[in-house]
């Protein structure tokens, strides 16, 4: 697992407010988990990839990747481009998820975004995920559980703070689904899925779900 100190050591340089929000999500997010699971080489596709937090943990875990990060907020997406200084290999891009077609790879992560999403345009963007990537390519998709609910009412309280009132994040309403409901609509697409619980340790219902093709 990538080190904490070596995450801070590739953003030192930018902004206080940036070093500020990786302080938290290093916190109260198992990202550094999350990269565990995401294949070793190959391409991989990074679905509202923010300042590029992600693509750093994918690179420092492994450099036989090559990560392309998309995004809807520009300023963010100007952070991550930061990076490419150390990675020139890396990129990103404006894009809106819910109309692009998704570059074909054989990795596709999407790390706490479709919550922010009406559920049916999530599954329209699980389904060009799936189309995306090559056969036995695998989509690692991390987001918040409705169970245990007192877990899920601190991140409700928690996300309306963050998106809402302090703007962290573009969006205006949450569209969380369950376990069932993420498994039986990944399975109905065709994913091979495997749910694994990241909660442990967290106050909040951290769950990755790790999808193959077939």
């Amino acid at each position: 697992m990538v080190a904490q100190t070596d995450i801070r050591r590739v953003f030192r340089d930018n902004g206080w407010l940036t070093r500020l929000y990786l302080a938290v999500k290093l916190k109260i997010c198992p990202v550094r988990a999350v990269e565990t699971y995401v294949p070793r080489r190959g391409t991989v596709v990074d679905l509202g990839c923010g300042n590029g937090l992600m693509a750093a943990l994918c690179m420092l875990g492994s450099e036989d990747r090559r990560v392309l990060g998309f995004d809807l907020d520009p300023a963010k997406v100007e952070a991550a481009r930061r990076l490419k200084a150390r990675w020139p290999s890396l990129e990103f891009e404006v894009a809106d998820l819910t109309e692009f077609p998704v570059p074909a790879c054989d990795a596709v992560i999407l790390v706490d975004v479709l919550y922010l999403i009406p559920k049916d345009v999530q599954e329209t963007i699980l389904r060009r995920s799936f189309l995306s990537l090559r056969p036995g390519g695998v989509l690692v998709l991390k987001e918040m559980d409705t169970e245990p609910r007192w877990k899920y009412v601190w991140n409700m309280l928690q996300e309306t703070l963050a998106v809402k009132v302090i703007g962290f994040t573009l969006g205006n309403r949450f569209s969380f689904r369950s376990q069932a409901d993420f498994r039986s609509l990944l399975q109905g697409i065709g994913f091979e899925v495997r749910v694994v619980k990241l909660d442990a340790g967290y106050w909040y219902p951290h769950t990755l779900y790790l999808c193959r093709k077939p």
